[in-house]
């Protein structure tokens, strides 16, 4: 935050029951900076900490980090630019950068400045430009916040779920066409994916609630757009096998494939090849392991 080249802003930092260095680091800024406030408060999950941050917001505006990331030199700048433009606007999106140990990905924002109306366009530029649901690329205009909280159960995508729920109530959506935010990503995909925050697999009863949870708002943005909707029902199908994949952490191969009969989409076939998939990642990560322990 220290280095954004626009600088009336305040930063509530929730501390989520860090076990290192995090809380007194967070304490020493908030003694140097008067910008700084936090929070220390026992760990509830990435949404219960978003939601005591809002309660904290007595600016316009808000946005934010993860704390394994960070903002663009210039992402306010941006965003408070294209307030200007579009004052009606309620909900800003940019573009972002993901980083690697061994790599930077290709830059993913929108070619110019765009604002709509239409909630199935909003949807489709997401899409397009890669903003997908994500909260951190996201600024949105305090007001459209009110009687909005991310669920509690929910800390697996529960960010695309908020985040479209402000579309949803948003009369106009901005895009800015530049990067606001750096995402850091680690090297231990496939591997990796599917694990929340503390490196656990997700949970198949939340994948599923998070994969509904996005379908019914994804679906009330599309509207009556045949093409939209189409594109929900395929990331819903796809959100669904994720979540079938994820239950080979807890269940057995018969399990699931019973777990699986309510989906017509998903078929025996479908589970056995997810079961094998799986198996083979584990195999790759026992070999991993060993390889570099030895």
């Amino acid at each position: 935050m220290l280095n954004q080249s626009y600088s009336n802003w305040e930063c509530i930092i929730v501390d989520d029951g860090s076990k290192d260095s995090s809380p007194a680091i967070c304490d020493e800024y908030v003694k140097t900076d008067s910008r700084f406030k936090v929070i220390h408060k026992e760990n509830g999950g990435v949404s219960r900490a978003r939601n005591t941050g809002l309660s904290l917001v007595v600016g316009e505006w808000v946005t934010f980090v993860d704390s394994d990331d960070e903002l663009a030199l210039d992402a306010l700048k941006h965003f408070i630019e294209s307030m200007e433009r579009y004052p009606k606007a309620s909900v800003l999106r940019g573009g972002h950068r993901t980083v690697t140990p061994t790599a930077i990905g290709k830059d993913r924002s929108a070619e110019k400045w765009i604002c709509t109306e239409s909630h199935a366009d909003a949807l489709k530029i997401s899409e397009e430009t890669w903003c997908s649901g994500f909260i951190w690329s996201t600024c949105f205009r305090k007001d459209i916040l009110e009687g909005m909280r991310f669920d509690n159960s929910i800390t697996w995508c529960e960010d695309h779920i908020f985040t479209y729920q402000c579309i949803l109530k948003a009369e106009e959506i901005a895009f800015v066409p530049h990067v606001v935010y750096i995402y850091y990503l680690d090297d231990t995909y496939p591997v990796g994916f599917g694990k929340n925050l503390s490196f656990k697999p997700i949970s198949y009863d939340m994948a599923i609630r998070s994969a509904e949870g996005q379908r019914t708002v994804q679906f009330l943005l599309a509207g009556d757009n045949k093409k939209m909707q189409q594109m929900v029902q395929q990331q819903y199908e796809a959100a669904i096998r994720f979540a079938i994949y994820q239950s080979f952490f807890s269940h057995s191969l018969l399990s699931v494939i019973n777990l699986a009969e309510v989906y017509p989409f998903i078929t025996t076939k479908n589970v056995i090849r997810l079961w094998l998939g799986y198996q083979k990642t584990r195999i790759i990560h026992t070999y991993k392991v060993v390889f570099n322990k030895y």
